[in-house]
C-alpha cells in the first residue's frame, strides 16, 4: 500500500469507531460538546499541518536536526531530518484544550443559534463546578510544563536517569490540585475474601499518580527508533481511550458505573474525551510527516506531552486499570528493557536494529537490544522499516481489541 493510503487506513479506524460511538449517547448536552470538541479537534489538525513545517524549518536552521540511522548507507541516511517537530502539535494541542474549556461555559444549542444568526439574539451560559475548572486548569498546567520539559531536553539532551524523573516535577501542579478521591474499588474477587470494598490509599494514591506519569511519558519514549512508530502509537491508544470514554458516556452494556457512582463516572470519562479528541486529531497531522518515509521526528517533545496527556487522562478519567491494558505494548516494553535501563546489560545510546543497504531491511543486531522492536525482528523475521512499525501498531491494536474484550466480558464479575 502506498504511504497515503496507510495512513488513510490508520484514520479511519482510528475516528470512525468513535464517531459511531458518539451516536449512541443519548445526553444532548454531552453529544453537543463532544461535537463540539471534535470541530476544534478538526481545526486542531490543519493547524497541525500548517505548523508542522515551519517548525521543522526553524529547528534545522539552528541545527536540531539527525540523521536517519534506519537507513545509513543510502542518500536518505546522509539527509538531516529536523527534530523536535512535535512543538507543534503540542502548542497546538494546549490551544484546542483552551479553548474546548471556553465552550463549557455556554449553551451549545443557543451558541450555534448565535453563529447562525450572524452573531445576534441570546447566547445563553451554563453553570461549571469549581472543582471540575481546577482539574481541568491543573491538567493544562502539567501537559504543558512537560512540553517545555521535553523540548528542554530536546535541545540540552539531559541523560537518561535525569530524564525519568522529569515527570515528577511536570505533575506537581495535578498533584497540589488534586481533589479527587484517594482510594480504589477493590475486584469483586477480593471483597469475597473479607476485604472491603473500597481501600483509601491516601498519600499512596498520590504516589501512585506520579508513578503512572513517570511510567506513561518514559514508555513512548523508549518504545521508538523508527518512522512513525511514537506517533502511531500515541494516535492508536488515544483513539482507544476515546472510544473507551465515548461507550461509557453513552451506557453501553458492560460499560459504565451504575448508582451514585454514574455521574461521577460519566463526568470523568468526559473529561478525557476532551483530552483525548485533540490529541488524537493533531498526532494524526504530526504522522503525515512522520509516517515512513520520515520528513521530522517527533523528539522527546512529542513523547513526553503525548505520554503526560494519556496519564492525565487516565487519573482524572478514574480508569488507570483499563489505560494500563491499553498499554500492554508498552509495559512489556518496559519491564523487558529494564536489565539495560539499570545497566545490568550495555545499553548503547540508540538501541536500534542494524540496517542492511544491500537489501533495503532491518535486522537485530548479533547481541540485539532488549526492546521490543528488537525483539520483533528476532521472532518474525527480517522486514523493512515501514513494514516493522506495522507490525508493531499492528500489535497496539491488538491490545486495545483484547482490553475492550476483557472489559465487556469482565464486567459485573471483576468490579
Amino acid at each position: 500500500m502506498s504511504r497515503a493510503v496507510q495512513l488513510a487506513a490508520l484514520g479511519l479506524v482510528g475516528f470512525g469507531l468513535p464517531a459511531w460511538a458518539v451516536t449512541l449517547i443519548s445526553d444532548v448536552r454531552a453529544q453537543q460538546l463532544i461535537v463540539a470538541c471534535a470541530i476544534v479537534s478538526f481545526f486542531g489538525f490543519l493547524g497541525t499541518i500548517y505548523l508542522v513545517p515551519k517548525v521543522a524549518a526553524k529547528t534545522q536552521a539552528r541545527g536540531i536536526c539527525g540523521k536517519d540511522l534506519n537507513k545509513k548507507g543510502t542518500p536518505a541516511g546522509d539527509k538531516p531530518i529536523p527534530e523536535s517537530a512535535g512543538l507543534a502539535p503540542g502548542c497546538v494541542f494546549l490551544l484546542c484544550v483552551i479553548c474546548f474549556e471556553l465552550l463549557h461555559y455556554y449553551d451549545i444549542g443557543s451558541l450555534v443559534g448565535f453563529v447562525r444568526s450572524g452573531f445576534t439574539g441570546e447566547l445563553k451560559t451554563e453553570s461549571i463546578s469549581e472543582a471540575w475548572l481546577v482539574d481541568y486548569n491543573a491538567a493544562l498546567a502539567t501537559i504543558g510544563f512537560m512540553l517545555f520539559l521535553g523540548f528542554s531536553d530536546d535541545v540540552l539532551d539531559i541523560r537518561w536517569r535525569v530524564k525519568l524523573i522529569l515527570p515528577l516535577f511536570a505533575s506537581l501542579p495535578l498533584l497540589v490540585a488534586y481533589s479527587g478521591g484517594t482510594g480504589i474499588a477493590l475486584p469483586k474477587p477480593l471483597a469475597a475474601l473479607g476485604l472491603p470494598p473500597y481501600l483509601e490509599l491516601g498519600i499512596l494514591y498520590k504516589v501512585y499518580m506520579v508513578m503512572l506519569g513517570i511510567f506513561c511519558t518514559n514508555s513512548i519514549n523508549i518504545l521508538a527508533g523508527v518512522n512513525g512508530l511514537e506517533a502511531g502509537q500515541t494516535f492508536i491508544v488515544a483513539c482507544a481511550v476515546l472510544l473507551h470514554n465515548l461507550l461509557s458516556v453513552a451506557g453501553w452494556p458492560g460499560w459504565g458505573a451504575g448508582g451514585a457512582d454514574a455521574a461521577a463516572a460519566r463526568d470523568g470519562h468526559l473529561f478525557s474525551a476532551g483530552l483525548m479528541l485533540p490529541l488524537a486529531a493533531t498526532t494524526f497531522g504530526l504522522l503525515v510527516f512522520n509516517w515512513y518515509p520520515s520528513k521530522v521526528f517527533v523528539g522527546d517533545t512529542f513523547t513526553y506531552f503525548a505520554g503526560m496527556t494519556i496519564a492525565v487522562a487516565g487519573i482524572l478519567g478514574h480508569f488507570s486499570e483499563t489505560l494500563l491494558l491499553f498499554l500492554l505494548p508498552q509495559v512489556f516494553n518496559f519491564v523487558y528493557s529494564l536489565p539495560q535501563l539499570f545497566g545490568i546489560v550495555h545499553c548503547p545510546r540508540h538501541r536500534l536494529p542494524v540496517f542492511d543497504p544491500a537489501t533495503g531491511l532491518l535486522r537485530p543486531k548479533d547481541a540485539p537490544d532488549w526492546n521490543l522492536v528488537n525483539l520483533t525482528l528476532q521472532l518474525f523475521g527480517r522486514c523493512g522499516e515501514n513494514a516493522l512499525c506495522i507490525r508493531l501498531l499492528a500489535l497496539q491494536v491488538a491490545s486495545c481489541a483484547l482490553t475492550f474484550g476483557l472489559r465487556y466480558l469482565l464486567q459485573g464479575y471483576y468490579k
